[in-house]
């Protein structure tokens, strides 16, 4: 814009009511957000699932444990003084997957009059437990989990080229803690031959 326009805008501004100006400034930055650019989409033929930092959990050991030794190989070998890196990661238990389950109660009472008049009321109450279920894209069953726990690790070993360094071996120690929640005790860095 030119400094002329801004200057007559700026005039007929001044005799405006509050009102008006705080309906201007408004419709004014409306407009600013409906002409501002946006990012186009990638266009794909497929569409990309968006990254999370939770990952899903296998429940296999050698595909989980695997999928970890990958992720701890990959952030290591980004950090200086850490050079070539081989990790080894074993795990105490495997996952467990907990499933919803569908309580239904049925109550019923009856009673009954006996010869002598006397009336006996019975109650009672059955419970089954059954699976809930949920359709996937093809149409099949499965269960639906509720809850899925990850397995405990029993040990981490971090062969690395700069694992003779005691800062570089600290600093390993510290990134496989904090990824995987491991006490030190459960972590051995070597130095890579």
């Amino acid at each position: 814009m030119s400094i002329s326009v801004i200057r007559k805008m700026a005039e007929r501004l001044k005799g405006q009511k509050k009102e008006q100006l705080l309906v201007f400034f408004l419709l004014l930055g409306l407009l600013i957000v409906v002409l501002l650019p946006v990012k186009e989409k990638e266009k794909t033929g497929k569409t990309q699932p968006k990254e999370t930092a939770v990952q899903s959990v296998d429940t296999d050991q050698g595909t989980l444990a695997g999928q970890l030794e990958r992720q701890l190989v990959d952030t290591l070998s980004q950090v200086e003084g850490v050079g070539q890196v081989k990790a080894a990661v074993t795990l105490e238990t495997s996952g467990k997957k907990v499933v919803e389950k569908d309580v239904p109660v049925s109550d019923s009472s009856s009673s009954q009059t006996d010869q002598d008049g006397a009336r006996q009321d019975t109650a009672s109450s059955t419970s089954e437990e059954e699976t809930v279920y949920q359709r996937d894209g093809e149409g099949n069953e499965i269960p639906y989990v509720v809850q899925e726990t990850t397995p405990e690790i029993r040990g981490v070993v971090v062969v690395a080229q700069g694992g003779g360094d005691p800062v570089v071996e600290r600093q390993i120690q510290e990134a496989v803690m904090a990824l995987f929640h491991v006490d030190a005790h459960k972590i051995k860095v070597m130095k890579m031959k």
